[in-house]
């Protein structure tokens, strides 16, 4: 199936794409959220149902990526 791009979020240090594929899982669509952080492109951050709640973590997971990046931890690419 082809993802359709939603949205793109833009927050400190990158953009936050959401994407919807049009299934569906007890009425709600499937989203997923990716994100380019610092450059790198590709952070797949979650995929799954979605509410308010999973959009405040995948914001959290990307800053946390984010600030990886920015101390110098190489190991955040092997994830």
């Amino acid at each position: 199936m082809t993802w359709k791009i939603l949205a793109r979020h833009k927050f400190l240090g990158g953009t936050i794409s959401e994407s919807e594929n049009g299934e569906y899982t007890d009425g709600i669509a499937v989203r997923r959220y990716t994100a380019t952080i610092r450059g790198w492109r590709n952070w797949k951050l979650y995929e799954g149902k979605t509410s308010d709640e999973i959009f405040q973590q995948v914001i959290e997971k990307a800053k946390k990526i984010r600030d990886r990046i920015d101390s110098g931890d190489e190991s955040v690419f092997e994830e």
